[in-house]
């Protein structure tokens, strides 16, 4: 067992957070910790890191742990690079090489002295020792491990010589992720890695974290990435935790059994008091039965009475709609938009029809906030136009919540967007979960989920036929996010959204929009059809390409029939030419790590034959294995940095 927490409280002010929080944690478990916002989740991590410390209870690590922890807004002030950052968290691992390499050349020194003494058995044994350490920590490969992991998480090759001043927030705390994983503690804490990922990062973390060998507890709102990593879920609620096992599903299913059985018991044992005290009441006015009703009454006042399910609050949300406007709701027409020399995307033709739900999809920076300004006319295109159709209005979520005034309270907000009056306006801040002195505070002062609250408050004042959502679920727990999905799954005008949630996609959209490279393609069909296609499924009828010349033709049916015809011809050609090189890449990969195993193989010849004591008799034959041993080395090195190459062509292909 590697952590052990026993009755654990913790409270700020008058304020308990941790009630007796007792878990544990075994070498191999990866568990995720839920809990709504407030609940205490990152102030627990905080307790095991040692950042803050309980005010009661026990916390026990196993001997010599290593632990490493993720904030979520990690504080650094580095102006190194991203390489020198990264091998900065592994510096006791380049010590051990650099050890290594001075070891070799004082037995190669020794051995050429014909020195024979126990010294230069003491020098052996040492490097033995370390090469074996080394070796075990993944020394041998660590540039390759450094790449992969920068790469995996979205940063380029330039990026690794970036100084780490020039990062933004989001990139500082990637770079943190990174480091990390590259130190791979024995426990690791992550509190919201994914919040600053893009959907590729997300699936190479998940991948990444399914084969961690140590143990992780990690703070995620992301139901697809816990159901994808966790081997257990824990329940922070009302100050103490509740251990499931299983991924977020398998949580979610005994969550939902253990209320329906705690409601069933309740409902039963109420029914039995209420017929109790029906008896006793009657039985009072009859002589006759007065006996046996105090007899009830007593085992009455003995019966412990059961709770029923009592959840913390929850959000209530609200959305205006305006009524229905007519079959076009918006269209752009040969649409470009460039910062400068940097070309977003171009050429975009585009319809979006009554009662479409689209949700916006593609990594980092590719122009999916562009894409909504633009719609909603906070942005112009450098070429094209947007039309929007009659009677349209435009319910509009901003993630950097533009609208709001940073200087002004929820309150004001609230009267302001609308005619409420205070009494009338804190009610409705309420179903928000905006409490007492809460509608008081600076908009400045507020976290960011009491912030994206607010927002979703003022837009649900707005009478709208056309919602427009900008990663609507950032801050929000879990609960909030499944109230937002069934508040949208009850909205009845049009949805456009950008969100990063796949779980929350797949329970909103009905089509989906990807923007990558400068390209924009618009998938008919849920989000899981969406996967399948990318993960090299036969293209479907109803994928319309969206590309630099046209989304959906607007010229007459048959030559719209003409154009598609030959689209989907062209985009054969191009799948097949396309997994011929794929293949052929793949081939080229395969060899390399064939050579790599054989190579790795014969430096451990080497190795064996220099620890053998016998071999330094032979002062000639011990310089040749050590010089052996040093190219086969340098040949990994190399045979590693062209598999770095390859595998980086590999991951440039479209996927298919």
């Amino acid at each position: 067992m590697l952590l052990q927490l026993h009755n654990i409280h913790k409270a700020y002010g008058g304020n308990d957070v941790l009630r007796g929080v007792s878990l544990q944690l075994h070498r191999g478990e990866r568990a995720g910790l839920v809990g709504i916002n407030g609940a205490g989740k990152s102030t627990l991590l905080k307790i095991i890191i040692g950042e803050e410390s309980a005010d009661e209870g026990q916390l026990h690590l196993a001997r010599e742990v290593k632990a490493g922890y993720l904030s979520q807004k990690p504080e650094y002030s580095s102006n190194a690079t991203l390489r020198a950052f990264l091998e900065e968290g592994v510096g006791d691992l380049l010590v051990l090489k650099e050890e290594i390499a001075s070891l070799e050349q004082e037995m190669a020194q020794t051995a050429r002295q014909g020195d024979n003494s126990p010294r230069l058995a003491a020098l052996m044994e040492r490097y033995g020792t370390l090469t074996h350490r080394f070796e075990e920590r993944g020394g041998y490969n660590l540039d390759h491990r450094l790449r992969a992991v920068a790469r995996g998480l979205g940063f380029g090759e330039a990026d690794l010589e970036r100084s780490l001043s020039t990062f933004s927030g989001g990139e500082k705390t990637r770079a943190q992720l990174a480091s990390l994983l590259l130190q791979e503690p024995e426990l690791l804490l992550l509190d919201e890695p994914t919040n600053n990922l893009d959907a590729e990062a997300v699936e190479w973390l998940e991948n990444y974290l399914s084969t961690w060998r140590g143990a992780l507890l990690v703070v995620s709102h992301d139901r697809y990435f816990l159901n994808r990593v966790a081997t257990a879920v824990v329940l922070l609620e009302k100050g103490v935790a509740r251990t499931y096992r299983g991924n977020y599903s398998a949580y979610q299913s005994q969550r939902g059994q253990e209320e329906a059985t705690a409601l069933k018991s309740y409902r039963k044992q109420q029914a039995i008091m209420e017929k109790e005290r029906a008896f006793i009441l009657n039985a009072a006015a009859d002589a006759r039965t007065k006996r046996q009703a105090r007899s009830r009454e007593k085992r009455l006042e003995k019966m412990a009475p059961l709770e029923g399910i009592t959840r913390e609050r929850e959000i209530k949300m609200k959305l205006g709609f305006a009524g229905r406007s007519g079959k076009l709701v918006v269209a752009l027409e040969n649409v470009s938009k460039a910062y400068g020399q940097q070309q977003v995307f171009a050429g975009v033709d585009l319809e979006i029809h009554w009662g479409d739900r689209v949700a916006v999809v593609g990594p980092n920076g590719a122009g999916k906030t562009t894409l909504l300004r633009i719609i909603t006319g906070e942005e112009t295109p450098n070429t094209g136009r947007v039309r929007v159709g009659p009677a349209v209005r435009i319910a509009y979520f901003d993630q950097e919540q533009r609208q709001l005034d940073f200087n002004s309270t929820p309150l004001a907000t609230i009267m302001k967007a609308s005619a409420m009056q205070e009494p009338e306006a804190r009610n409705y801040l309420g179903r928000y979960l905006f409490q007492g002195d809460d509608v008081f505070k600076k908009i400045g002062e507020l976290s960011g989920g009491e912030i994206s609250r607010l927002a979703l408050a003022k837009m649900g004042l707005v009478e709208g036929n056309f919602l427009i959502m900008d990663e609507p679920t950032n801050h929000l727990d879990i609960r909030g996010v499944e109230e937002l999905e069934t508040t949208l799954a009850d909205y009845p005008g049009t949805l456009l959204l950008v969100s990063h949630d796949r779980y929350f996609i797949s329970r909103t959209a009905g089509s989906i929009l990807e923007i990558q490279h400068g390209r924009v393609r618009l998938f008919q069909g849920s989000y899981q059809e969406y996967r399948e296609i990318k993960d090299h499924r036969e293209i479907k009828d109803q994928e319309k390409a969206v590309s630099p010349a046209s989304i959906c033709p607007a010229a007459g049916e048959k030559a719209a029939r003409y154009a598609r015809q030959q689209q989907e011809k062209a985009k054969r050609a191009e799948m097949l030419a396309q997994r011929r090189r794929r293949r052929e890449i793949k081939q080229r990969l395969d060899a390399l790590e064939e050579e790599i195993h054989q190579a790795e193989g014969r430096v451990a010849l080497l190795e064996e034959r220099l620890a053998d004591p016998s071999i330094y008799d032979r002062f000639a034959e011990a310089r040749v294995v050590m010089d052996d041993l040093q190219a086969s080395r340098r040949l990994i090195e190399n045979l590693y940095d062209h598999w770095e190459k390859t595998a980086a062509l590999l991951e440039e292909l479209p996927s298919l």
